[in-house]
């Protein structure tokens, strides 16, 4: 019997190295493979986490053999701040418990790294709630970086539902005027813009 094209593209990832490594994980992978390959790619995730494959917590959630997110939690607590995988799973455990200590655990790599933009991007990219907007507001008016604060921009939108995905590139060029009008180098200035902005004066 043939594999899934969804389990022979996730098995050459789990064996990738360099530049093809880099290209992570698709994140539906355990909805397109086949079911009775669940077992093994289970085990394959649980494994590879488990030997600091950082990337597949992405899935960690969605096992049925294994508590991902007991597991999770637990990385989390081993892992360096700042670090790429410390931004990760505490995104992947806000995404699925919506516990605001998740985007405090993201804000405290953001406050040790604060030029590093992935991390504000991850932040500007999670489920909207009045916590992630008040750390975006944070970030826009305290940042001395433009690039840090046009990302905060975008996830200030994305709460407000001006943006629907942040990840639509086509939606974020229609605001691009909206998103003009933050580009302050001031920062009372940008104070004052956040209260217009809520006020709907913008």
């Amino acid at each position: 019997m043939e594999n899934s094209q969804a389990y022979i593209d996730f098995t050459n990832q789990i064996k990738a190295t360099g530049n093809q490594k880099m290209a992570g994980y698709k994140s539906k992978t355990l909805d397109e493979i086949f079911e009775w390959e669940r077992e093994e790619v289970e085990n394959l995730i649980w494994h590879n986490f488990c030997n600091n494959d950082i990337d597949l917590a992405i899935f960690l959630p969605w096992l049925k053999k294994y508590n991902g997110l007991d597991s999770l939690e637990k990385k989390l607590q081993e892992l360096n701040v700042p670090s790429g995988g410390s931004v990760l799973i505490s995104r992947v455990l806000y995404e699925n418990t919506r516990e605001t200590k998740y985007l405090d655990s993201i804000m405290r790599n953001i406050e040790k790294a604060p030029g590093n933009i992935s991390f504000v991007s991850n932040l500007a990219y999670c489920s909207p709630s009045e916590k992630a907007y008040s750390l975006l507001v944070h970030i826009y008016i305290n940042s001395d970086n433009e690039v840090i604060r046009s990302t905060a921009v975008t996830g200030i939108l994305y709460n407000k539902g001006i943006i629907k995905n942040p990840y639509d590139l086509q939606e974020i060029t229609n605001n691009i005027g909206l998103k003009r009008k933050f580009l302050l180098s001031d920062i009372d200035d940008r104070k004052k813009n956040i209260k217009l902005f809520e006020e709907g004066m913008l």
